[in-house]
């Protein structure tokens, strides 16, 4: 399975009753995207967004950037890019941070 298809399989909404309505977006949110976007101008970027479901409201606590490939190889990278976010989800955990990926 692919890094990127992993990340849609679990950001892949469940199966509730209620449909998200708002999306509440935390300031520092914000602010690192706008900080990695401008970073690495022209590239394109990507990273996670975390966060809760709490009924009808998608609240977007926190993020963080995915850094831009560097392997020549499409399957190291991709690797890379997993054992990367699959590290920063626990570091995330040990310190308390929300993180239940909600985007990206």
């Amino acid at each position: 399975m692919s890094f990127a298809s992993a990340a849609m399989a679990e950001a892949a909404p469940k199966q509730h009753k209620e449909l998200v309505k708002t999306v509440q977006l935390e300031g520092q949110v914000l602010l690192k995207i706008i900080q990695h976007c401008s970073e690495a101008l022209p590239q394109l970027v990507t990273g996670q967004l975390l966060g809760l479901d709490v009924g009808q409201q998608l609240e977007v606590t926190d993020c963080f950037a995915f850094p831009a490939a560097v392997a020549d190889d499409d399957a190291e990278a991709e690797s890379a890019g997993a054992n990367y976010q699959l590290e920063m989800m626990r570091c995330l955990r040990e310190v308390n941070v929300d993180n239940n990926t909600v985007g990206w």
